[in-house]
């Protein structure tokens, strides 16, 4: 039964997929809740005097104890004497609340650090799952699962966990405290709220489950319709096409609002319910003090402890209950934090490999076919390409281009065969160096919302940047005059994705971080089919141009015309 136990089975699985020094720093995590616990118990148990010298008529002078103190205080009024005890109570209380924000701001600290490493390993492990895999899925989902899972983790799992054990030894101390003053209390209140709290939490577990993975599989979706309609508002306000991305929208924000209400609805149910058993328990206790108590005195100080104990055990039965509801509503986090589990080490830097370009890459009797393909994409393929050559690659669509492309930019992993750079085997310890003598200019340059140095020193931070060579590369790349109209220059923003900017000014973009990193070999995927004629030939004149520095260049094209320069072209 144990390990079935929601909170239980969290606990176990969380532990399990903590680093080591995260299970060290949460022994200690854990010891700071047992003191905050004690803290919140002993700020409540001091109210108890201060109740007892209201309640009791006097009480001050009959028992020994307070009578002690109210002679060693040299006090000779009752109400002063209240009065002073009433100020012990306040200070104990803020001296109390102080330690508690300190414990509470590790607690909270140590669940968003776990989010941290989370994330960026997360974040790691899913570059590791390699080119194929970002194709084939949507980026909202990886956001999701790489940023979204670890902060709801660390807030829902970790912080749920850390208060629920924090809340549940403050009402076993509580409830040890009336066992102490009055067992039949305890009886009363165990058979009136606990029933009550449990049959609720068992009837809308599932509920609450379900509903968490329904809003995880929504809230990428929603994100993926949204973007497409901000990044697509030209086509869609040119092609009339509003309705229809509004409808999609419309059609996923709905059933999300729905699910929205429902887990607000089911978080505020256990306060209601719990008030209401609460409510029950007075009854309950009044009808046990007026037929089971003698003296109504005792009655009078029972419902005034019983008061002051449901003041902070509504509050834990409440918060015990909403932790309960977000570690199970978060339960499909699980599924995402555990491939951490089987985490590989991503570049490990022991294993790297230096890989040396003087002479020739070589593909020899390379087979490719994409996982869910049926028949290869190339068979027993074979090309060799020498160093300083141009090569030129036409042909159909579908029929291999790109995919010969990014074979050789060691993105796709060849099924038979191999890919050789000067007689070395291309493979997973060499790839990271021969990446590092490479650069892609693709038909839609990938460009960061930030300047023009920026975008060009792609990677690099404004303090690290040489801008004498950029200044160079720029020049090359043909951007040289265009960035001096600009008021800022180098340093002007190139808007999102490039909105700036033409699209003969994206691909000089490309052709200038290509250069000023230092690229042994330039690969241009149709870096100009989307272009217009004029801009396509200066684009072209700007490639012709880096022929003179020796370059390797593979050229992905669909015109001949644009391929002048090749030495050799390749129909696929």
């Amino acid at each position: 039964m144990i390990k079935s136990n929601i909170v239980f089975s969290s606990l176990k699985r969380t532990y399990k997929v903590l680093p080591i020094h995260f299970r060290k720093k949460s022994v200690f995590a854990v010891f700071l809740l047992l003191i905050n616990s004690i803290l919140e118990v002993a700020g409540l148990a001091s109210i108890l005097p201060l109740l007892t010298i209201i309640l009791k008529e006097n009480i001050i002078h009959t028992n020994e104890k307070i009578n002690f103190f109210y002679n060693f205080f040299d006090f000779t009024n009752d109400n002063l004497f209240i009065v002073f005890i009433a100020g012990i109570v306040v200070v104990i209380i803020i001296i109390k609340n102080i330690f508690s924000l300190i414990i509470s701001r590790y607690q909270i600290a140590f669940s968003f650090s776990i989010m941290e490493n989370f994330a960026l390993r997360l974040h790691k492990l899913y570059y590791e799952k390699g080119f194929i895999y970002f194709k084939q899925n949507n980026s909202n989902f990886i956001m999701r699962d790489t940023f979204g899972i670890p902060q709801r983790f660390a807030s829902s799992i970790v912080m749920g966990i850390i208060n629920l054990l924090n809340e549940f030894i403050v009402l076993i101390l509580i409830l040890i405290g009336i066992v102490l003053y009055s067992p039949g209390a305890l009886m009363i209140i165990s058979f009136t709220m606990l029933p009550v709290f449990l049959i609720s939490y068992k009837l809308t577990k599932n509920k609450i489950k379900k509903i968490g993975e329904e809003i995880n599989e929504v809230v990428p979706e929603l994100n993926r319709n949204l973007v497409e309609s901000v990044f697509g508002y030209v086509d869609i306000l040119i092609s009339g096409t509003f309705d229809f991305f509004y409808n999609k929208i419309k059609n996923k924000i709905k059933p999300y609002t729905n699910l929205r209400v429902k887990r607000s609805v089911f978080n505020l149910a256990p306060t209601k319910i719990i008030e209401s058993s609460m409510v029950l328990s007075i009854f309950v206790i009044i009808f046990y003090g007026l037929f089971f108590m003698p003296e109504k005195e005792n009655l009078i100080s029972l419902i005034g402890i019983y008061t002051l104990a449901a003041y902070r055990i509504m509050p834990s039965i409440n918060r015990i209950a909403v932790a309960l509801n977000r570690i199970t509503e978060n339960q499909y986090n699980f599924d995402v934090i555990e491939q951490l589990n089987i985490e590989k080490n991503f570049n490990n830097e022991n294993n790297l490999k230096e890989i040396n370009f003087n002479n020739e890459i070589s593909l020899k009797n390379v087979n490719f076919k994409y996982p869910e393909a049926k028949e290869n994409i190339l068979t027993n393929f074979n090309l060799k390409i020498k160093k300083g050559e141009i090569i030129g690659i036409i042909g159909k669509s579908g029929r291999g281009k790109t995919t010969l492309m990014n074979i050789l930019l060691g993105l796709l992993e060849i099924n038979s065969g191999n890919l050789e750079i000067d007689n070395v085997k291309l493979d997973k310890n060499t790839v990271n160096d021969w990446q590092k003598k490479l650069a892609y200019v693709q038909q839609e340059v990938y460009l960061l919302d930030a300047s023009f140095a920026e975008n060009i020193a792609f990677g690099l931070d404004k303090k690290e940047i040489d801008y004498d060579k950029l200044k160079k590369v720029v020049k090359s790349a043909g951007l040289e005059d265009f960035v001096k109209q600009l008021q800022e220059g180098l340093y002007s923003n190139v808007g999102q994705r490039g909105s700036k900017l033409s699209g003969g000014q994206r691909q000089r973009i490309g052709i200038a971080r290509a250069l000023y990193f230092g690229a042994e070999v330039l690969f241009f995927d149709e870096a100009t089919s989307s272009l217009d004629e004029e801009t396509e030939k200066e684009i072209t004149k700007s490639i012709e141009k880096l022929s003179e520095k020796n370059l390797t260049m593979i050229i992905i094209a669909h015109r001949e015309s644009t391929l002048k320069s090749a030495d050799r072209i390749i129909k696929i």
